[in-house]
């Protein structure tokens, strides 16, 4: 299958949107205003495409970014060295083809030598066993649990060290 990795552009934004809305509540809910701040302040914000399709993409932060997510803020006061998957999402029909892993793959090549893990959390309430496994199965570890967005939400933080 022929596929690439690309820088996020502006040009990409709504399919970025698109994609991340149509996963809730596995991800956050967003809207462009905050995809552009992303695309400001993000160190990592890819793309991924298949035969010139986008079909995926990531965001990730490296540390002392204006950033207001609670989970991003847990790590901050907890690791010096990390880049923060805020999230990854990869279109229905292309999942569990392992695009997760190329991303990550590429993303740890990409971070090798600006930080020491990578990063995220996980949602185990609701339940998100596809990605607990998929994270589970590439080498994250539990670093800590945590209820969030006023205990509508418990996570799981998850570390992965590069």
């Amino acid at each position: 299958m022929n596929y690439f990795i690309d820088d996020v552009k502006r040009v990409d934004l709504e399919f970025v949107l698109s994609l991340n809305q149509n996963f809730l509540p596995a991800v956050g809910d967003s809207d462009l205003t905050e995809m552009n701040h992303f695309l400001k302040i993000s160190t990592y914000f890819k793309i991924i495409k298949v035969e010139e399709k986008s079909i995926g993409f990531l965001i990730g932060l490296l540390p002392g970014k204006n950033y207001g997510s609670e989970n991003y803020k847990w790590f901050s006061a907890r690791y010096d060295s990390f880049i923060y998957v805020d999230r990854i999402v990869i279109d229905r029909k292309n999942q569990n083809k392992g695009f997760g892993k190329i991303f990550y793959d590429d993303l740890k090549d990409t971070m090798k030598d600006k930080a020491g893990i990578i990063a995220c959390e996980v949602n185990i309430r609701p339940y998100n066993k596809q990605s607990i496994d998929f994270h589970k199965n590439y080498g994250f570890e539990d670093v800590g649990t945590k209820n969030t967005e006023n205990n509508k939400k418990t996570v799981s933080y998850m570390v992965y060290h590069i």
